[in-house]
């Protein structure tokens, strides 16, 4: 449905009388409604910088999808769109897509950076009446809402008056500002309820400016967890297409996403946290299957070519290219199944609703200058802890602990990463330095993998008639590669010795 709003806001007191229409209009019976609207717009706010506002409401007489876009005689196009229920409730229905991408154009961009997520969300207590023509009581020339409106999470409240029309003119508008400014209810300072709830957020936004380290720890950690949920949105197309690296980053992202909500997770009801942190890593599971054996092909594929040719005997290359792309076509079709499913919707749905109204707790809001570098410092020491564990290990158990001491510095790598654009240069290059060892460290695991591959491949060869002696030869140096792994512990030595913060 697509249709013209024309409306103007008055402030008024809390306790303040309800202003008369006088002469212009009869007052119709009040209706009672209470709604809650989730407004949705890129990282940066690109929408409402262009004056384009987008929500989801549930409750009230027109609950559902609403687009309001600008006209330039001041009034706004509205499009409406069902509310839907159930899994995948907040994916943002392709029609309303559509007209914004064609109102922005090339302004709108593609990737996570055009991801649109919840930017606030509103409740709303209204009393509603209609303003009635003095002469035919069945026609209503507009609608007065008295409304209350509360801005989520934060709880900042507020009233506010709001005459839309319906079958009245602007000259209406006119007469009924007049009238109410006679009796002390003047027009609002800001344009509309979003606009009073973002505050300065727009222009910073458009700055660039992100969250500060003398703000609030939520702020920071806010931040974070919106740019890996934008890119699980943002790339989900080009994951079913499998277009290159996009499974790669929508894993990165889960990752990022599971690490964050336990390193920070003494800011968050954990009992919301903590199983969404397990839907997360079940879709993980499905993007690993298909990324592993991209990672196992190019990886074997190279190692390969550092082979003496006279050490590869038979078809090698193509039994173990055509065993990689099998598997992960295999594992695509399976992913591709797991983003079809319910399961997956209502977790997008999740991710998006922990956008839309985080579950803060304990020191969320105290400085995060302050608060996260604690966290960062609980994170370094498990970190210590599994690299102890496997410093005193050998052989295979070894190789495990190694494993667990990587997934530990990766949690540090991204808390600082976290951190990073909030808190500066001292952030940013522990991240670095972690990355440094969450890279080493990986290299053993992919060659501890690689043995693993190869002498399954190996069985597959044999039982096709084929020679297995090259793939013996790299499965033992693999098997050496992954139980020597002295520069993945030097990596993480050093970064134990001068961890961050």
């Amino acid at each position: 449905m697509r249709q013209v709003e024309s409306e103007l806001k008055f402030a008024i007191g809390e306790d303040a009388p309800l202003p008369a229409p006088g002469d212009l209009a009869e007052v119709g019976p009040v209706r009672e409604h209470r709604m809650r609207a989730v407004y949705l717009d890129t990282p940066d706010l690109l929408l409402v910088r262009h004056r384009i506002t987008l929500r989801r409401r549930e409750g009230g007489a027109d609950a559902g999808w609403h687009l309001k876009l600008p006209r330039p005689d001041g009034t706004r196009l509205e499009v409406h769109a069902p509310l839907g229920e159930g899994p995948g409730r907040m994916r943002v229905p392709q029609e309303l897509r559509d007209e914004v991408r064609a109102a922005l154009g090339h302004a709108w961009p593609d990737g996570p950076e055009g991801a649109l997520l919840p930017a606030a969300v509103l409740t709303t207590h209204r009393l509603e009446v209609d303003l009635l023509d003095p002469d035919r009581h069945d026609v209503v020339l507009a609608q007065l809402c008295d409304d209350r409106v509360t801005a989520l999470p934060e709880g900042s409240t507020w009233r506010e008056l709001e005459v839309e029309l319906v079958d009245g003119d602007q000259a209406l508008l006119g007469a009924v500002a007049d009238a109410f400014a006679d009796q002390g209810v003047t027009l609002a300072d800001h344009p509309s309820k979003l606009s009073r709830a973002l505050g300065d957020r727009p222009a910073r936004a458009g700055r660039g400016e992100g969250p500060a380290a003398d703000g609030p720890a939520a702020d920071v950690v806010l931040a974070y967890l919106a740019a890996q949920v934008a890119v699980v949105v943002a790339r989900e197309d080009d994951v079913r297409a499998d277009v290159p690296d996009a499974v790669h980053r929508s894993r990165v992202a889960t990752r990022r996403l599971r690490s964050a909500l336990r390193t920070f997770r003494r800011l968050l009801d954990r009992e919301v946290s903590d199983p969404l942190r397990e839907e997360i890593r079940w879709f993980a599971t499905a993007l690993g299957q298909p990324r592993d054996a991209e990672v196992m092909r190019d990886h074997l594929l190279a190692a390969l070519d550092e082979l003496p040719e006279e050490e590869v005997v038979g078809p090698v290359r193509q039994r173990v290219r055509a065993e990689a792309d099998r598997r992960h076509a295999e594992a695509h079709q399976a992913l591709v199944e797991v983003m079809d499913s319910d399961r997956y919707r209502e977790l997008v749905d999740r991710l998006l609703e922990l956008l839309a109204e985080p579950p803060w707790r304990g020191r969320a809001s105290r400085r995060a200058g302050k608060v996260l570098p604690d966290l960062v410092a609980r994170a370094v020491g498990r970190a210590r802890v599994e690299a102890r564990s496997a410093a005193a290990a050998e052989g295979v158990q070894r190789l495990h602990l190694l494993h667990e001491a990587r997934k530990r510095a990766k949690a540090v790598r991204y808390a600082c990463e976290a951190l990073a654009p909030a808190l500066g240069k001292d952030a940013a290059q522990a991240a670095a330095t972690w990355e440094q060892v969450t890279e080493t460290l990986g290299a053993v695991q992919d060659a501890a993998l690689a043995a693993g591959w190869l002498r399954e491949i190996a069985g597959t060869a044999e039982r096709a008639g084929e020679p297995t002696y090259t793939y013996g030869v790299l499965a033992g140096r693999e098997t050496a590669r992954a139980e020597a792994a002295e520069e993945g512990e030097a990596a993480l030595r050093v970064a134990l010795e001068h961890p961050w913060p």
